[in-house]
């Protein structure tokens, strides 16, 4: 070991951040540090070290143990007082696990936290972003909480984690959510029944816990008016560099053609001109995205944005897959407003006028049914608000009267462990179908599994 290494790398930086198993977090000055021989001296902390690791030129791990205990430990010394994003993201949900475990004790009349965790429970779903605890109280109490700084979809996700965790405890739980980031929550605990009464809905303003209000107000979307460019010719020429491998999508909120090669955008066309966002001219583009981004490739470029390309394929062979409307497709509409989605939408019709609402995901994802039913909702409130019709969709076909089927597609084997489980929380009154492709989409769409109608 070169312990001697620690002590001159300790003594270099006046600032350093100690975490101690990943649990506690403690900023130290260099001169609060010290190292004898072997010995490791800070805060309330005297640990003889055992190992040193060199994770990066300054920043070590020390595998350490108290000279009263036979457990070890490990304590990583990162400089100054900005962490890591990972490792500031654990700090931040340990101390929101602290600051949590209190208000619950409060709320509950517990007695004490008798099991705590915040580890990544990846056999049954459960991320390391969500706080568990079993309180001692009058009555055996769960509780499943999520931290107000989190982003929206991990925020959302407790919803999902809290019907995984229930499943493995074999009790019922109660969900804590930060009050104000209730929107999502409280509009699906208003559609779906059985979520709403199988746990106990919490909120938590910063000092104390109290009943979740469903009455929120619904989450913020909206419909651009749809207005076709008038872009053609210059769509057409863009096209004809690759017949058949080009493809147009409509960008509706910059009235605007996205002219797309396997989902990647090469060229965006306004009346005002063309965009070109990977450069100009196209053929050498064209050339190495349709070398590189294909089936059995190994290259970055046939990985990345893979929901994309999926979508790409669908939308040029949807027509063939399910009896929709395939010139009346539109991507993302309605949108929402200020939150990030994983899975793409579209939105089409039947030829008698129905509403067909599709989601596409290229990879496993836990939180799709949940996601798929904050996109139904809001196609169905604008669907029951005339918004389709008064905003330029869908011209010259009558708009059912109908809830909008929900489609979801999926390759086969990446429809995720959990979706059963999760699909049968969702309200009864989802026209539900889903739709498993071969693994093999990259060159040709096909259909494997379909379980529910689109009629």
């Amino acid at each position: 070991m070169k312990v001697e290494e620690v002590k001159i790398l300790l003594a270099l930086e006046p600032l350093w951040t100690a975490a101690v198993d990943g649990k506690e977090f403690i900023a130290l000055r260099a001169a609060d540090i010290e190292v004898e021989g072997t010995t490791l001296r800070f805060s309330r902390y005297t640990r003889r070290i055992l190992d040193v690791q060199w994770l990066r030129p300054n920043v070590v791990r020390l595998q350490v143990r108290s000279a009263l205990r036979s457990r070890t430990e490990v304590v990583t010394f990162y400089p100054g007082d900005r962490l890591p994003a990972g490792i500031d993201a654990r700090k931040r949900r340990r101390a929101f696990q602290r600051q949590i475990a209190e208000a619950l004790c409060k709320y509950f009349g517990a007695r004490a936290i008798e099991r705590q965790t915040l580890y990544s429970d990846k056999i049954h779903g459960v991320g390391g972003a969500y706080p568990r605890f079993l309180l001692r109280a009058a009555s055996h109490i769960a509780a499943i909480c999520v931290d107000p700084d989190e982003t929206h979809a991990v925020v959302n996700g407790v919803m999902r984690a809290a019907v995984l965790w229930s499943s493995v405890l074999g009790r019922r739980v109660s969900v804590v959510v930060p009050a104000g980031r209730t929107q999502t929550v409280a509009s699906r605990l208003q559609a779906a029944p059985k979520l709403r009464s199988g746990f106990d809905w919490l909120q938590w303003d910063g000092s104390e816990i109290s009943p979740l209000a469903l009455e929120a107000p619904q989450p913020e979307t909206h419909i651009d008016a749809y207005q076709a460019p008038e872009v053609g010719a210059e769509v057409d020429r863009i096209c004809a560099l690759a017949p058949g491998l080009l493809q147009p999508v409509q960008y509706i909120p910059g009235r605007a053609v996205s002219v797309r090669l396997r989902g990647i955008e090469l060229a965006r066309v306004t009346q005002n001109g063309a965009t070109y966002p990977l450069g100009y001219p196209l053929e050498p583009i064209i050339e190495e995205i349709v070398r590189e981004r294909r089936h059995g490739s190994r290259h970055p470029l046939a990985r990345a944005h893979e929901e994309r390309w999926l979508e790409s394929n669908l939308i040029g062979s949807l027509g063939k897959l399910l009896p929709v409307r395939s010139e009346w497709i539109y991507p993302q509409v309605p949108s929402f407003s200020g939150e990030e989605r994983s899975i793409i939408d579209l939105l089409t019709i039947t030829g008698d006028g129905r509403l067909v609402v599709i989601e596409v995901k290229a990879s496993a994802d836990p939180d799709l049914p949940f996601q798929a039913l904050d996109y139904w909702l809001a196609v169905e409130r604008h669907r029951k608000a005339g918004d389709f019709a008064a905003k330029g969709y869908f011209k010259g076909i009558r708009i059912q009267d109908q809830p909008a089927l929900l489609v979801l597609v999926a390759p086969l084997l990446a429809f995720h462990k959990t979706l059963d489980r999760l699909v049968g929380l969702l309200p009864n009154s989802v026209p539900l179908v889903r739709i498993g492709i071969n693994q093999e989409w990259k060159r040709e769409i096909k259909i494997l599994h379909r379980q529910g109608l689109l009629s």
